[in-house]
């Protein structure tokens, strides 16, 4: 009994983390401080907790109650060099909470994984007086997206061989637009699910599947057009399946290299508008039109293992660009990345600790041909980041 008390007394400790942090958040796809490390590879491995967002079937590798906190942390450097002049959005480090919990059901092939984290989210703030949204009001210097999903797995245990999961996650948004036009507070929730798979025909061999249905979200909130008024106003927005597979090669008991290879449709961002709202005829319509593309992310990262526990990891990560040129918005700059990471952490049989460094070079983008000339431009968007982990096993 003593050690569920310990159990809920951290969740409660996390959970208030949290709901402080969220406000900081950045846009991010690394969950977990080890999986980061090895350059977000992780979906053929899936052996901590956090295998809830990674791979719900790994959590058949886990025995007892664990539990498993991380936190990622970010700074984001961002320039835009228009025709106008050098902007610079704010570089303050944001900070992004995760929670995840795994027990396996005794005397059954079951396992039950919860965890709570944010797979989507962003904090990107220009001045208010940027050239580009100070000379067309239509362009946004601000916005904050927060998603977080309570999320909720199963794995069964198939054979020695093969695990099989499916999860459903409570899902809980807000966003926040700012432009020297409009200002936009809105929230929505939804229901989403997931199916994995994890199979190990042999020590040397595992391969994953992890699969992230797609969300439908209405936000409903309020639009304040600056000097005119404020308005009820909704938003249709569908975040994106994804689809990732992995494959991980271990050659020995001290080494484990993974390759994973990830897909999401962006297409689903299409058109981007503030329902509700009056415009004038003539005027230009509170639509955005998107179109974003479905992209690709390719991860590689291997770790090794000493005696004693130690254990140290490096990871390369190459995120492809959804945004097209013409429909990129300085609110949502996106350009090809890659990602370099290095990790170190030991593991005390009960408790494990792990930290992560972390550099993301992203290409220079030239936009040349925009919706917005004011967008019209060179853009730098490199980044630093760190993350912690630490587990507890009952």
């Amino acid at each position: 009994m003593n050690c569920y008390i310990k159990l809920l007394f951290f969740l409660y400790l996390n959970m208030i983390a949290a709901s402080g942090l969220q406000s900081a958040a950045t846009k991010m796809a690394y969950i977990d401080a080890f999986a980061t490390a090895r350059g977000n590879a992780f979906t053929a491995t899936a052996n901590n907790p956090s295998a809830v967002f990674y791979n719900g079937a790994g959590l058949t590798q886990l025995e007892g109650t664990q539990i498993h906190s991380n936190l990622f942390t970010i700074s984001l450097d961002f320039s835009a060099d228009t025709n106008l002049k050098k902007d610079f959005a704010d570089d303050e480090w944001k900070n992004i909470p995760g929670l995840f919990i795994s027990h396996d059901i005794n005397d059954s092939p079951f396992t039950f994984g919860f965890g709570i984290y944010s797979p989507h989210a962003s904090c990107i703030k220009w001045d208010k007086d940027a050239s580009f949204s100070k000379k067309n009001h239509r362009i946004g210097y601000e916005m904050y997206l927060a998603y977080t999903k309570h999320h909720a797995a199963l794995a069964w245990k198939v054979t020695e061989e093969l695990s099989l999961s499916a999860g459903m996650s409570y899902d809980y948004t807000n966003i926040e637009i700012k432009s020297n036009l409009l200002e936009y507070d809105a929230n929505d929730d939804t229901l989403g699910f997931s199916l994995a798979a994890l199979w190990q025909p042999s020590i040397k061999h595992s391969f994953g599947l992890n699969y992230q249905a797609k969300t439908e979200i209405t936000y409903a909130g309020k639009a304040t057009i600056i000097g005119v008024g404020k308005y009820d106003s909704k938003v249709d927005l569908t975040y994106p399946e994804s689809i990732t597979l992995g494959y991980s090669y271990r050659p020995n008991e001290q080494w484990n290299i993974e390759l994973n290879v990830d897909w999401s449709n962006w297409e689903r961002i299409n058109l981007f508008e503030y329902k509700g709202l009056p415009y004038s005829p003539g005027s230009p319509p509170p639509i955005y039109d998107l179109h974003w593309n479905s992209a690709y992310i390719l991860a590689l990262g291997a770790t090794h293992y000493f005696g004693d526990g130690w254990n140290i990891s490096a990871g390369y990560t190459y995120i492809e660009n959804a945004v097209p040129e013409q429909t990129m918005l300085t609110i949502t700059p996106d350009t090809d990345r890659h990602a370099f990471s290095i990790g170190v952490g030991r593991d005390y049989k009960r408790m494990y600790w792990q930290i992560t460094c972390q550099y993301i070079y992203a290409t220079d983008r030239k936009i040349n041909n925009n919706e917005f000339d004011q967008v019209i431009g060179e853009y730098e968007m490199d980044s630093y980041g760190a993350a912690f982990s630490i587990g507890y096993r009952f």
